[in-house]
């Protein structure tokens, strides 16, 4: 098993959306967990190899904007949820699971990294062995599930 935890998960995503979007996320505070949206949308990419697994990012609808404004340098009033705020996500999935599959697969990486789906909530199987963290992006909430494959959720899928 890896060293990838739930800190190192939100470092990634964080990385990310600074690099990449210039969105300014932290973990969120368990104590506020209740003022943050609920998660409306939710992107998958899975990776193979050695090891299989998935990695899934849920964002709230003001999240999707607010990224998919800042990639696409437009105000977010000319931003669609269903269309352009999916994408953004998509492309931000895409992104975090390729730096969860470098971390996973070091140096000499034999995992391959497949294409970002939008997925419905009830798709999201964690379990014991998942890592999940959330992350609170400018008043908006962002989920990180990283599920690495095991038998039972094999069958699951």
């Amino acid at each position: 098993m890896s060293d990838l935890n739930t800190d190192r998960l939100g470092e990634l995503a964080i990385e990310a959306l600074e690099r990449t979007a210039f969105v300014v996320a932290e973990p969120a505070d368990e104590d506020f967990l209740d003022e943050l949206p609920e998660c409306d949308w939710h992107s998958k990419i899975e990776y193979t190899g050695p090891e299989s697994g998935s990695v899934i990012l849920s964002g709230s609808t003001g999240f999707l904007v607010e990224l998919a404004s800042s990639l696409l340098g437009v105000c977010a009033e000319d931003v669609k949820t269903d269309g352009e705020g999916l994408d953004a996500l998509r492309e931000m999935t895409n992104i975090v699971g390729g730096s969860v599959v470098t971390v996973l697969g070091g140096v000499h990486c034999k995992l391959s990294l497949g294409l970002p789906e939008v997925i419905d909530s009830s798709a999201i199987y964690a379990d014991g062995t998942s890592v999940h963290c959330i992350l609170d992006a400018e008043g908006e909430r962002l989920d990180i599930y990283w599920i690495p494959s095991t038998e039972s959720n094999r069958k699951a899928a």
